[in-house]
Formats: C-alpha cells, sequence, structure tokens
C-alpha cells in the first residue's frame, strides 16, 4: 500500500490509534517519558490497546531507569521499545522486547554517528533518526548509506513536497509521523494527514 512503513508516534487518545489501524500504518507508538509533552499514563494507554488489533505497539522512553522501562513494557506487553538515552549496548542485551534506539542527529558529526549506531547495531532492531532542533540539512550520502545498511526510522520533517523524494533517494526502513490531541473526545481531524497519506499511497 505504501512504499516505506510508516510509524505514527506520541499517540494519546483512541482517535489516532484507531485511525493508524485503518488506514494500514504498521507501529503505533506511545510515550512513557512523564516528563515529555506527549506523555500518557500506562493505564491509559492499556484502554487504547484493547480497541486496536494487527498493529505493531511501540513503548517510547526518555532518559529512564532501565527497571522501569522493563517494568511499564512487559506489564503492557509491547512488541518494540523506543529509547532516546545512553544506556549501553550490552545493558540492550538484557531487553527480551526489540529494541528501536532514537538518535538526535543534531548531538553527532559523521563519523560520530557511524560509530554510534555500529556499537548499537547488534543489540537494536532499528534507528529512528531525528533532530530535536527541526535541522534538515544533514551529511547526504552518508544518511543514505546508513539506510541502505540498517532499518532506519526517518524522523526527519516529512511534507507532502519532500516525502517521495525522501523515499526515492533514502530508502528509509519508515518514516515517523506524529500524531496529536484531539479537538474533543472521539473528535480530530485527519484531513492534512490523509492528504499525506493519499500522496504516498502506491497504486494496488
Amino acid at each position: 500500500m505504501y512504499p516505506s512503513k510508516i510509524k505514527l508516534s506520541n499517540i494519546n487518545n483512541l482517535s489516532d490509534a484507531r485511525f493508524a489501524a485503518a488506514v494500514g500504518i504498521d507501529y503505533i507508538g506511545f510515550c512513557f517519558d512523564a516528563d515529555d509533552a506527549s506523555y500518557i499514563p500506562p493505564v491509559k494507554a492499556k484502554e487504547i490497546f484493547e480497541w486496536t488489533s494487527g498493529i505493531n505497539i511501540v513503548a517510547e522512553f526518555g532518559e529512564q531507569r532501565i527497571d522501569e522501562i522493563k517494568d511499564i513494557s512487559e506489564l503492557l506487553s509491547v512488541d518494540f521499545i523506543e529509547l532516546c538515552n545512553t544506556i549501553l549496548p550490552d545493558e540492550l542485551a538484557t531487553f527480551q522486547i526489540p529494541i528501536i534506539k532514537k538518535i538526535d542527529l543534531d548531538k553527532f558529526d559523521k563519523v560520530s554517528l557511524i560509530s554510534e549506531i555500529e556499537a548499537y547495531k547488534k543489540t537494536c532492531y532499528a534507528f529512528h533518526l531525528f533532530s530535536a532542533s527541526g535541522k534538515e540539512d544533514f551529511y547526504k550520502d552518508t544518511l543514505k548509506a546508513l539506510c541502505e545498511n540498517n532499518l532506519v526510522i526517518w524522523g526527519l520533517r516529512l511534507t507532502l513536497a519532500n516525502t517521495k523524494n525522501i523515499i526515492d533517494f533514502y530508502k528509509p526502513f519508515a518514516l515517523n509521523i506524529s500524531g496529536g490531541n484531539e479537538e474533543k473526545p472521539g473528535i480530530k481531524d485527519f484531513d492534512e494527514m490523509n492528504d499525506w497519506l493519499d500522496n504516498l499511497r502506491m497504486d494496488d
């Protein structure tokens, strides 16, 4: 249906989750970092899980303790864990759930980025590359090579105009887009996201 897998992150309502399942999105992410504006309590997330099926659930964490990450992930029986922290590769090897490592490109140059991914590739399922500053101009050839040799989730800015070019040139494993708040319970406007998906959708 789509030329790349899609991950919808920062979900905090049932409308987003049901929309994702209906349009064929592959992964839905829920933020369990209490310091993040997108935080959702595990109990509320579990209620949403029960209304969705046939879609991979990702537990998204920040700089949290290993025991807290493991407890929440195992309690909710999620499919993947996404980490944005400095847990070492040998510590990640103790996790029983596949790991997506989130990497802020603002913190790396070409050499250190390659070293970071090489250090973690044996213990991580995929790498979610993003820019906290919103910067878009990163070492093009390096990112292309990383996408060719690893499962890369593209977390840099995506628009109607640039998405197909990114897919054609970089060929990332997946594209990351973010959910948002409902206008009121059960009501949300998906027009912009539908336009983006329609533009991306391949003919069957």
